[in-house]
């Protein structure tokens, strides 16, 4: 078995939590916009798990517990995908994703 480093593991644990948290606020998500939740096609669920992943990394820890993403309608969703779907996400400076996306949470209310 191979020798496994306590950095190499510390960053396991912190992308399980990071997918862990991402996947309990799509639920959230989900829950609160309903039926309408199936007008989002495969791709588009997956680039917005990448979104709020790299939100998620990035954001004060805070600001991100006050947002109320049981409460994030299905035109906010859209909002979110439109900074991936303009922004290219391999070649834009992860800050300026993070930016955009925040906007979109922090006006959620």
């Amino acid at each position: 078995m191979p020798d496994v480093t306590k950095t190499e593991i510390g960053r396991r644990m912190y992308q399980l939590h990071k997918e862990k948290s991402v996947e309990k606020i799509i639920e959230k998500m989900r829950s609160n916009i309903g039926p309408d939740w199936k007008s989002f096609s495969g791709d588009e669920i997956h680039l917005l798990e990448r979104l709020l992943s790299a939100a998620w990394a990035n954001a004060e820890q805070s600001k991100w517990d006050k947002i109320p993403f049981s409460r994030i309608s299905k035109d906010d969703v859209r909002r979110i995908l439109d900074v991936g779907k303009y922004i290219d996400l391999d070649k834009t400076p992860q800050h300026t994703v993070v930016a955009e996306v925040e906007k979109v949470l922090l006006s959620v209310k």
